[in-house]
């Protein structure tokens, strides 16, 4: 379903982006009439003088080569010189050759070519730096660019789609494949893993990258994510000038830090303390600061740090899609301001660590089939750790498809609802050792938001394939994807304050090197992140790889709720949700607080307000309300003899 905007999505006027035209008139023009409000915009032109390339971008985060009548450009973090490229680019028969310089060069990119007129715009393996596309109306030809929302206005397309918005309110994140579904009609996603090829006007996605098959053992796993991620950082820091960077005193923070002053770059570690009294993040800080011998570093005193939901209110930064890091945009700006005040030419962040250096406990499901004894040496721990009853845990390990792991949460509920919340996975199964986490949503979503999530959730369960061939590698991928997806919200948040951001743990070859370790060596229930550990030996000090603890945030989450529930509630006052028929203004409006109880529903709120923010922050309100229409797929009885209903889980 759709409505119409009043207004298109702006351009993203305070932040870097860039649109692949078509050799048309209708580009030409397109360029033509950006450039003439805008001098400031660049491009790269065609031989025939028409425009190729456009948009807002650094110099030093551009390298582009010509070679006859085809081109090549790569913009963000490519350690390669005009020359090295303009060589690859002149070997290149066809733009399928051009594979390897996307599968060797470290660093994370987008590749941009033009060979006989074919077009290929590709973005990374991880997610992180992503394609869109969307025809310009007509024989006008393709537009594709790295931002949703500046493909969407220059081809205008101004109807949203809100069953795309629907699945924004999944918390922590909707299943794959619906965690992607653009928020405009007649806007394309290209899937991580794919590029765009663009022939006689016509798109078509085609796979490049294959995740490596887990053979290395712990020790080469180590060696190879040691030298990855060495690299990694070296292609930030080579350029020399100031770099700062997220010093939590965590083990992914710490590393880069310690490899970052290795470079020519100066080094300004920027610490921000939480309010939890149990936190030990300064003291482990402390210590990493020590080991480096830095004279100058940033630190936000727990008394300073802004509250969680702080400005909620007033989000300007332009967002090509909701995003949970607005709740903690107060938080990040105050940190990138104490950074600014050094020049630095980017910042270093440790997103991703949690995601690539280990592995999910549901390898175990597959590791049962081979090495049964093996698999149990490890379940015990686990599950003593984590209280999983042993009946749920054998179940749980038990085959099946992921399409009945996604069709099972499509099914209605086999009760009425609980006070709390309304588990997706009833007690009989253990979740972390299935396909993924399952999904919750609030108690405030309409009857008719939730009939709708059911239907859209069950119409692609009948055609869904797995991010990989078992349960362990598809969690690993989804959770790249998903965590590249918050990093990438972040760089957006911060462009127009600054520096970039930085997150060497998504470039591709740091996630090559991790996911080609065998999984019960990337984890183990006896040691915190040990692949990172071995890595990191003798690069980082021995007592700063000792810590087995992380910071966690509800202490700031309760003091941020209580402190700005006036705030939020006057975010959903006049609700653009409320508007689209998804949410009831009444019950969301009850439910802005924090509350101890074991639902937890202040996490589906996040995303909801996420959502809400967006929808208001472009003027992006519908100009027809009315509830959702459902589909035409009803959510279906189960069978005889099939498994238990497993409902949508529901916080309250």
């Amino acid at each position: 379903m759709t409505h119409p905007l009043t207004t298109p999505a702006p351009l993203a006027t305070a932040a870097p982006w860039f649109v692949v035209l078509p050799d048309t008139p209708a580009g030409a023009a397109l360029a033509g009439t950006l450039q003439a409000a805008d001098p400031t915009i660049a491009a790269l032109r065609r031989p025939s003088g028409r425009p190729w390339l456009i948009g807002r971008w650094a110099g030093d985060e551009i390298v582009d080569a010509v070679a006859g009548r085809s081109r090549m450009a790569l913009l963000g973090c490519a350690p390669i010189s005009h020359d090295r490229l303009a060589a690859r680019l002149a070997s290149a028969r066809d733009l399928g050759a051009l594979d390897q310089v996307a599968l060797e060069l470290p660093g994370s990119f987008h590749l941009v070519a033009e060979i006989e007129g074919c077009q290929r715009v590709q973005g990374t393996a991880s997610g992180l730096r992503r394609v869109y596309h969307a025809a310009l109306g007509g024989e006008a030809g393709i537009i594709a660019g790295d931002r949703a929302d500046v493909v969407a206005a220059l081809a205008d397309l101004d109807r949203i789609d809100v069953g795309a918005v629907l699945l924004c309110l999944v918390d922590p994140v909707a299943p794959h494949p619906l965690d992607d579904r653009p928020l405009w009609q007649g806007l394309t996603a290209v899937p991580p893993d794919h590029w765009l090829c663009v022939e006689q006007g016509h798109p078509s996605h085609r796979r490049w990258w294959l995740a490596p098959e887990p053979t290395l053992d712990g020790a080469e796993g180590a060696a190879a994510l040691r030298q990855a991620l060495v690299t990694a950082v070296a292609a930030r820091t080579a350029a020399g000038g100031t770099v700062t960077a997220d010093l939590s005193g965590g083990l992914d923070s710490t590393a880069l830090c310690f490899l970052a002053a290795t470079g020519p770059a100066a080094l300004v570690p920027y610490t921000g303390l939480g309010r939890d009294p149990a936190d030990d993040d300064a003291r482990w800080a402390a210590l990493a600061r020590a080991a480096l011998g830095v004279e100058t570093f940033e630190m936000l005193p727990r008394d300073r740090l802004p509250l969680v939901y702080e400005g909620i209110t007033e989000v300007e930064e332009p967002l090509d899609r909701p995003f949970i890091g607005v709740i903690d945009r107060a938080k990040l700006l105050a940190g990138l301001r104490l950074a600014a005040r050094h020049g630095p030419r980017l910042h270093l962040c440790g997103l991703g660590g949690d995601e690539v250096a280990e592995s999910m406990p549901n390898y175990l499901a597959g590791l049962a089939l081979g090495h049964p004894l093996a698999a149990w040496a490890r379940l015990r721990p686990l599950r003593a750790q984590s209280r999983w009853p042993l009946a749920a845990t054998l179940r749980t390990l038990r085959p099946r498809s992921y399409r009945d792991w996604l069709a099972a949460l499509a099914r209605p509920a086999g009760g009425p609802p609980a006070r709390g919340r309304r588990h997706l996975v009833p007690p009989e199964r253990v979740a972390e050792l299935d396909w993924s986490m399952p999904p919750r949503i609030g108690a405030w979503l309409t009857p008719d938001a939730t009939e709708l999530l059911r239907a859209t959730i069950e119409q692609a369960a009948a055609t869904a394939e797995p991010l990989g061939p078992t349960r362990d590698r598809h969690g690993d991928l989804f959770a790249i994807r998903v965590g590249a997806a918050v990093a990438r919200g972040f760089a957006q948040l911060a462009a127009p304050t600054g520096p970039p951001l930085a997150a060497p743990f998504y470039d591709d070859r740091v996630i090559e090197a991790a996911l080609a370790v065998r999984p019960e060596e990337r984890s183990t229930p006896w040691e915190y992140k040990p692949l990172l550990k071995a890595a990191m030996a003798g690069l980082v000090p021995t007592a700063c790889l000792r810590r087995e603890t992380k910071a966690e945030c509800s202490a700031e989450e309760e003091a941020g709720l209580r402190a700005h529930q006036t705030a939020l509630r006057g975010l959903f006052d006049g609700s653009r949700l409320a508007e689209l028929g998804l949410v009831d203004t009444d019950r969301l409006l009850g439910l802005c607080r924090y509350s101890a109880a074991p639902d937890r529903h202040y996490l589906a709120l996040q995303q909801t307000a996420a959502a809400e923010s967006w929808l208001r922050a472009a003027g992006r309100r519908p100009s027809s309300g009315g509830p959702p229409h459902q589909s035409a797929r009803p959510a279906t009885v189960p069978a005889a003899g099939s498994p238990e209903p497993e409902p949508l889980e529901r916080t309250c």
